[in-house]
């Protein structure tokens, strides 16, 4: 097993829940904080999706193929950080999940009020 390259792809895993994570939960304060508009933030979020999916898919390939070569004569790396960074993530995801559902949501407008555009 190549160590470092089994550290690269879970980086690289973690980055992809990252972006998973922005897009999903944080894209309006992005869009926002980015100027961009309706359309904006919707190409945001697909951008943002299609990131995480790439990230994903390269981190586990990556992985894999480290998991797969042989380490002899390879410095010695330790893969613990990066997977409590991972399993951390993965809680965190999670914990927005279970927010997002439960939260309920914004009150409606009173009778008589009108919305200005």
């Amino acid at each position: 097993m190549r160590k470092t390259t089994v550290r690269r792809g879970i980086r690289a895993i973690c980055a992809g829940i990252i972006a998973l994570i922005v897009a999903t939960f944080f894209h309006s304060e992005l869009s926002t904080l980015l100027m961009l508009g309706i359309e904006g933030e919707a190409r945001l979020t697909f951008l943002g999706f299609f990131l995480s999916g790439m990230l994903g898919g390269f981190g586990v390939l990556m992985a894999a193929l480290g998991l797969l070569q042989s380490g002899v004569g390879q410095p010695r790396v330790r893969l613990f950080p990066s997977l409590v960074l991972l399993f951390s993530l993965v809680v965190l995801f999670f914990v927005f999940t279970y927010t997002w559902i439960t939260t309920p949501p914004p009150p409606a407008l009173p009778p008589g009020e009108s919305i200005n555009i």
